[in-house]
């Protein structure tokens, strides 16, 4: 398994309020992206608080090696962090109303259980093809899916970025998890809205499917999308699952 995890302040905002990691067990991996919201300080302590949340719990609590337990574990940690989140923005004035997304996912053999919260993706690059397997908890994906918005006009909505479901926003918070295959030469791509908000499926898809090697291309990711404006934070984990075995 080769990984990598990139992030960068962009090129308008003083702060970076993304965070995230990539953390190793037995035969497991664990990727996390986070995305803060609600200003100076408090974007950055929410999301750094849910990446904290789920280090410190790996690796003191792991889950089994069982998909099945590792769906409880995401689930059941990340609601943990929310609620931690959650108490935080309430008991202290300088936090109220922060938030942040999350995506996170543990690799493990042909493998990979993704949870998610927010807007923030997972995309698997598989036989060359991207395919985006979150779907946002935004307002404007909500209007795509009853049909009342094209998934065209839904990309320059100026609600666009307007979340349905956010950790920290409610005491308790309903977590998706779903499990994938991670077959041999598969990419997953985790990113934050910064990357997303840039950078279409073919623009990633292209990138992903070059010769470069997944260090490189998580750095062209993030070179293209401050090209392109870059006024968010942008943050790229690739994890690339070759064929010597899923061990990091």
């Amino acid at each position: 398994m080769e990984t990598v995890f990139r992030t960068d302040v962009g090129n308008v905002r003083r702060h970076n309020e993304d965070a995230g990691g990539l953390f190793y067990g037995e035969g497991m991996t664990l990727a996390v992206v986070a995305d803060g919201m609600g200003g100076h300080r408090a974007g950055d302590v929410a999301s750094g608080m849910v990446v904290e949340a789920l280090r410190d719990s790996w690796q003191d609590h792991p889950p089994k090696n069982e998909i099945s337990d590792i769906k409880d574990w995401l689930r059941a940690e990340i609601k943990r962090a929310n609620r931690a989140v959650y108490n935080k923005s309430i008991d202290e004035a300088a936090f109220n109303g922060m938030g942040t997304t999350v995506v996170a996912s543990v690799l493990y053999k042909g493998t990979m259980v993704v949870a998610h919260v927010g807007d923030s993706r997972a995309y698997r690059l598989q036989s060359r093809m991207i395919e985006q397997i979150t779907s946002d908890h935004s307002l404007v994906n909500e209007l795509v899916k009853k049909g009342e918005l094209s998934p065209e006009e839904a990309e320059n909505h100026p609600r666009k970025n307007v979340l349905t479901r956010a950790i920290g926003t409610e005491e308790e918070i309903d977590v998706d998890v779903d499990v994938y295959d991670f077959p041999a030469r598969a990419v997953l791509l985790l990113c934050s809205d910064g990357l997303s908000d840039k950078l279409g499926e073919m623009d990633v898809e292209a990138m992903l499917s070059s010769e470069n090697s997944i260090i490189e291309a998580a750095d062209a990711l993030i070179r293209e999308a401050l090209a392109r404006g870059g006024e968010d934070n942008i943050s790229v984990i690739l994890a690339h699952h070759d064929e010597e075995g899923t061990d990091s």
